[in-house]
């Protein structure tokens, strides 16, 4: 198989690339790999312990939307990438896939030995699959601690998942459960500053959850997460982060400590110029400030990607990630608290409470009906 533009990836990137390529140019092949059927709206799995919105309205079926968008999708994984002789391999079958144009935007899954011991006694619900077994667990749950681990690169979803755990539990009158969220490493003052920290535990006090701060955990036990002079036991334990590099053959000098594709301010990968970064799997570098991962900020990058294959395609010159936008992008935070938010703007407080969050919402419905091809929820139930 050959095609003028492969992505490999079916997340929000990846699928905003391959339909973007196609727009940009219309005669061109394009075809999708993953081995999901659907596109997953992973914004949303924070609400699945809440039963906040429909599990169906979660995932679009990706065959229609290649369909609609004029793409292929391949449904298989991607075992080995030769960047030399511009291939790729299924996992499936085997089979070779050949390409002119590359964009890569698998995601990046949860790092689960990043803190010692959370592989082993940790639940990590940043996939669907395991979003589902930790509302499978919490369903088991009379009474106890449940602990939201705050590390790594991402630190709003879990903020998210126990606002919103947190609120369903006190709906049904579970109120034997103790829904905690525990900062490592000082990652909510790096994140949101530490004015806007200080003021984010309010509105998780007001929400029903406590929050831990300062706390530095050395390694997660059976039932306890182990700091250097205390223990914080917990009957269930959550990590939502950090992030590492999915394995796809790729070499190791062409990517960062953490397995991310390093990607210039084209999103093309310094020395093979046909092959762009996406999402969570990019480390973008050369433009003068650290990219959060956030899905608004994988759809900013899918877009550029995708111009400069288009264009690569035509033998028209690349154009970079438009850092003004990005820089406005990644200074504000606006975390789904259990239906309360602070918007924080340059690391400062601006305004609490609930109403915030209708712009949030509108953009998820925007993406949403931009891909679905029936009715669906475009915002959490009240």
């Amino acid at each position: 198989m050959k095609f003028d533009v492969v992505v490999v990836g079916g997340g929000a990137a990846g699928v905003d690339a391959a339909a973007a390529v196609r727009r940009q140019a219309p005669d061109a092949s394009v075809a999708l790999i993953s081995p999901e059927p659907d596109l997953f709206y992973r914004p949303w799995l924070v609400y699945l312990p809440a039963a906040a919105v429909p599990a169906q309205d979660l995932s679009i079926p990706l065959s229609g939307i290649a369909s609609r968008h004029g793409f292929e999708h391949i449904e298989d994984g991607v075992s080995t990438v030769d960047l030399a002789a511009r291939e790729l391999a299924l996992t499936s079958t085997g089979k070779r896939v050949e390409y002119s144009q590359l964009i890569l935007a698998p995601g990046a899954p949860a790092d689960r030995q990043r803190i010692p011991g959370g592989d082993e006694h940790a639940a990590f619900p940043c996939d669907p699959s395991e979003a589902r077994e930790l509302l499978d667990r919490l369903k088991e749950l009379e009474e106890g601690t449940v602990a939201f681990l705050l590390t790594g690169e991402r630190i709003g979803p879990g903020l998210e998942y126990a606002g919103w755990v947190a609120r369903a539990m006190r709906a049904a009158g579970r109120n034997a459960l103790h829904i905690l969220a525990v900062e490592h490493d000082d990652a909510l003052d790096r994140q949101f500053g530490t004015k806007a920290a200080d003021r984010l535990v309010t509105v998780a006090s007001a929400v029903g959850f406590d929050v831990v701060r300062h706390a530095r955990v050395e390694r997660i036990g059976d039932g306890e997460l182990v700091l250097p002079d205390t223990t914080i036991g917990a009957d269930l334990i959550a990590v939502t982060s950090p992030l590492r590099g999915p394995d796809l053959g790729l070499p190791a000098e062409l990517l960062d400590p953490r397995g991310l594709l390093k990607v210039d301010a084209t999103l093309a990968a310094p020395a093979f110029r046909n092959v762009f970064a996406a999402g969570d799997f990019s480390d973008v570098q050369g433009v003068g400030l650290e990219l959060p991962k956030t899905w608004i900020m994988a759809r900013l990058q899918a877009e550029t990607a995708a111009r400069n294959a288009a264009a690569a395609l035509a033998g028209g010159s690349p154009v970079e990630l438009d850092a003004r936008k990005a820089a406005r992008m990644a200074a504000i935070s606006m975390p789904d608290v259990g239906g309360r938010t602070l918007f924080v703007r340059n690391r400062k407080p601006v305004v609490a409470g609930s109403w915030p969050l209708r712009l949030r919402y509108r953009m998820d419905g925007k993406y949403l009906s931009r891909y679905r091809d029936r009715p669906g929820a475009t915002r959490p139930a009240a």
